[in-house]
């Protein structure tokens, strides 16, 4: 369930691109957005996204080099 999985360049490429166009994206919505709390929850939320969306491309087999097992 923790296993942390060390990206290879492959799997650097694929987060910088999904990182990229998050952050183009970002940009768009945001500056159309005036300050206040639901704002706030918009970019917390988006941010625990994209956690996710790092960890799922780290667990492609493709995308990975090796696997650290967090299990006795």
């Amino acid at each position: 369930m923790f296993d942390t999985h060390k990206l290879n360049e492959k799997g650097f490429e694929a987060v910088k691109d999904i990182k990229f166009a998050m952050n183009d994206c970002m940009e768009f919505i945001l500056d159309r957005m005036p300050e206040g709390r639901e704002k706030s929850i918009f970019k917390t939320k988006i941010e625990e996204a994209m956690f996710f969306g790092t960890k799922a491309v780290a667990s492609h087999p493709d995308h990975h080099t090796e696997v650290i097992k967090y299990q006795n």
